[in-house]
């Protein structure tokens, strides 16, 4: 059975792979380290970045701090704050900052774990307007396949611009929790990606990597 989804996976990525290839490739890569001092409670520091092969630079790159808090086993509380920086390829970055609050909510379900993410934020800029965005998120989690966690999960999430714009980005993922510790957890996946600008839709795959370490 195990076989069997290996071989699954590779079909998988080789078909995107085939069909990817007039697209942009973007790269991903996300470290993020957390402390719990109390019970229920945990604190959260990331940083990541997006790098673009077609224009062989750093689309993106950001740090973020989360406050966690465990309501129920089935609800989660957080309030977080971002700092970020859009390469806008004429040597400037945009500097953003993004205070959020979110709501997490799962459900297992023999063995399968359905996991739905509320996240709202206020985009803050020097220059240009500020403004709310919404974005939501639904995860599907597999049954475990090895003892340190293995694991397939598909996923989706949009965002909502609350200033009239509407969803002006989603993406699809595909990936797997390659180890899931209690100190340390490694994900790989992949993200087919939409994003409107102006009338138009562009589409962009995205290849990452998470690693999260817990103190």
């Amino acid at each position: 059975m195990a076989m069997k989804k290996w071989i699954l996976l590779a079909l998988i990525f080789s078909f995107i792979y085939s069909t990817a290839q007039e697209r942009e490739l973007v790269l991903w890569n996300k470290n993020e380290v957390s402390v719990s001092p109390w019970e229920k409670v945990s604190l959260e520091v990331a940083e990541k970045i997006h790098y673009s092969t077609e224009r062989n630079s750093a689309d993106l790159k950001y740090a973020e701090i989360f406050f966690e808090y465990e309501v129920k086993n089935w609800l989660e509380l957080s309030l977080g704050f971002r700092n970020s920086k859009l390469n806008l390829q004429n040597g400037d970055w945009l500097n953003e900052n993004r205070p959020m609050v979110v709501l997490n909510l799962s459900k297992e379900i023999n063995k399968f774990e359905l996991s739905f993410s509320n996240r709202l934020e206020y985009k803050c800029f020097k220059y240009i307007t500020d403004y709310f965005r919404y974005r939501q998120a639904l995860t599907f989690d597999f049954p475990t396949l090895t003892d340190w966690g293995m694991q397939f999960y598909v996923a989706e999430e949009s965002f909502i611009k609350m200033n009239g714009g509407g969803t002006h980005l989603a993406r699809l993922y595909t990936g797997l929790k390659a180890i899931d510790q209690k100190h340390f957890d490694m994900k790989l996946y992949y993200s087919l990606q939409k994003t409107k600008v102006l009338s138009q839709w562009l589409t962009a795959d995205i290849v990452g990597i998470n690693l999260s370490f817990c103190i």
